[in-house]
């Protein structure tokens, strides 16, 4: 009888995460250029005496680790590393404006400040993804900056106006329950009820969104995190031999989730992450391999 033919496996196909409890999936990931899974056990040797070797070993611990370099940041990522859920939202074919809030001071959202920002209609299109500041320039006028001029082809193109990231050439009034537009930006800001009064320095904020397809957001460091195990699920590519391998983790414990930005470049992860027994399940991974038929 001739040998075998070796058990190899090839490259990696996908890692998907799921509840421990109900087995549902979390999410998953696609674009994963490693998982590296490591069983690393330690050796307990009993010595004494004038031997320079010992006279018995034994078998300590074995550490379950799993390595993971990721090339995609998939929401359930943020879930299961950073313990908060993403927030996805519906396209918006308006694009969207949040609600403007003191930053400094009071004044300039107050009865006698600006009641709203808002999309300006028929101007949709001009409107340019960026944090917004809204400072008081005197008692009824306003400059606006942006903190970022990555959207700033969208629509009408603008540039900065100064180096300190102002976009309003001159200050905007604020005018008594009226509407001021912020040229170009698709938004303009309407003055509350009560005799504009505001106090020079004060300052505002908002972000807003362009039309879009889709969009997300989550707030990581917040007071609501909960970080709960989960189970994890490493399939490797289906080689020619048609040998498929999928590797099961019953309950993994991560905590934290790298986000690289580099010159011209895809942004890469490295999570490091520790696998633990399941007892119901009696183990800590199964490994599971197939050889399809066609």
């Amino acid at each position: 009888m001739s040998l075998s033919e070796p058990l190899t496996i090839y490259g990696i196909h996908s890692i998907t995460a799921y509840n421990p409890d109900t087995r549902l999936p979390y999410g998953t990931a696609k674009v994963v250029a490693s998982a590296e899974l490591s069983s690393d056990g330690e050796l307990t040797p009993l010595t004494g005496g004038s031997s320079k070797y010992p006279w018995k070993v034994e078998r300590g611990l074995i550490t379950a680790e799993l390595t993971l370099t990721l090339r995609e940041y998939p929401p359930f990522l943020f879930e299961t590393l950073l313990g908060k859920a993403v927030t996805k939202n519906a396209a918006e074919s308006s694009g969207s404006v949040t609600t403007l809030t003191n930053s400094n001071g009071t004044s300039v959202v107050a009865a006698t400040g600006i009641d709203t920002v808002t999309v300006k209609s028929g101007s949709e299109a001009d409107l340019k993804f960026s944090g917004y500041v809204v400072k008081a320039a005197s008692a009824t006028t306003v400059d606006v900056y942006a903190l970022t001029d990555l959207d700033f082809a969208n629509g009408v193109d603008k540039v900065f106006v100064d180096d300190l990231l102002k976009i309003t050439t001159t200050a905007l009034t604020i005018v008594q329950s009226s509407a001021v537009t912020i040229p170009d930006f698709g938004l303009e800001l309407t003055g509350d009820s009560g005799t504009i009064a505001l106090v020079t320095g004060d300052t505002a904020v908002f972000d807003a969104r362009p039309i879009n397809t889709e969009s997300e957001e989550v707030v990581i460091g917040s007071s609501s995190e909960t970080f709960n195990d989960f189970g994890l699920m490493i399939s490797a590519q289906r080689p020619g031999d048609r040998y498929m391998t999928m590797i099961d983790c019953y309950k993994v414990a991560g905590v934290g989730l790298p986000i690289n930005f580099t010159e011209n470049a895809f942004s890469e992860a490295s999570v490091t992450m520790s696998l633990f027994r399941d007892a119901t399940r009696d183990g800590v991974y199964r490994m599971l391999r197939t050889k399809a038929s066609a």
